[in-house]
């Protein structure tokens, strides 16, 4: 097979390759911890800038490498959106019918009645572009505010179920321990990342720092990963306890902090919480 590429052609297939990749690992949530929407917003203005490229250069093939990346930034905008507002099969239908039909569209009026927009007004609008990116991560930026509030209880009381099996020695038994409400006082939708929590046990026969297993409820996965502007989400903070077998009543003691070193007379279970979001 004979691929017949200059350098300059196959330098700007690299380019291209670089750039698609780049856009991906933007939308990660790796880098640049801006909301979802003003992602998804800079996404589509990175392909209005790349048409408005392809439709104003006409020097080499750099047109046609900025229309290909004009359409590499809207399939990743597209496929961004899609995925992270959990869009249902109508949804997904409607807006590829849609994306269908624009690209239709602007095929046929670059072959047909394709415009011809002069250096001076392509500078001004690529110019304009700029700004808005600016402006939106500005105030992205500047109403940022997703915060994670944990409340645990004092203490829980816990019982073995009457159905346990009886030649168990110790029986794990779920409890609520507490509440975590996220809050996102910006106007922008924002991804959710629930704090790193973790436990342990003291004072109990069943030996001193035990790790405790704590998970929420609902899980992650039983609920879109994303919070919108001015929204309210609480979630129940769960612990699976080991209680030891024919347990009538067990209160157990709970508290913040990170010390399972310390002795305790009484049951006590120590829940370690994270600052920031971490799951």
């Amino acid at each position: 097979m004979d691929l017949d590429l200059d350098g300059g052609t196959l330098l700007y297939v690299l380019g291209i390759g670089f750039a698609l990749a780049a856009l991906a690992y933007f939308v990660r949530d790796v880098v640049f911890a801006l909301s979802i929407t003003v992602k998804a917003a800079l996404l589509f203005v990175a392909f209005l800038g790349f048409l408005l490229g392809g439709v104003t250069m006409d020097r080499d093939i750099l047109d046609r490498v900025s229309l290909v990346l004009a359409g590499a930034a809207y399939v990743v905008f597209l496929v961004y959106v899609v995925t992270r507002y959990g869009l249902d099969a109508t949804g997904i239908f409607l807006v590829l019918a849609a994306s269908a039909v624009l690209f239709i569209g602007l095929g046929y009026v670059m072959r047909q009645h394709r415009p011809d927009i002069r250096a001076r007004t392509g500078t001004i609008l690529a110019v304009a572009f700029v700004r808005l990116a600016v402006l939106l991560v500005g105030a992205d930026v500047a109403t940022a505010g997703v915060s994670y509030d944990t409340e645990v209880e004092e203490s829980i009381t816990v019982s073995v179920p009457a159905d346990s099996q009886p030649d168990r020695a110790v029986v794990p038994v779920e409890t609520t321990i507490g509440t975590v409400t996220v809050n996102n006082d910006g106007p922008f939708t924002r991804p959710v990342s629930l704090p790193a929590v973790s436990g342990c046990l003291a004072g109990m026969d069943v030996g001193a720092q035990t790790d405790v297993h704590l998970d929420y409820r609902p899980r992650s996965y039983d609920r879109p990963d994303y919070i919108a502007g001015g929204e309210t989400q609480s979630y129940t903070l769960v612990a699976q306890l080991p209680v030891p077998n024919e347990t009538e009543t067990l209160n157990v003691t709970v508290e913040r902090g990170t010390d399972c070193e310390m002795s305790r007379d009484e049951p006590t279970l120590i829940v370690d919480v994270s600052e920031t979001g971490g799951r």
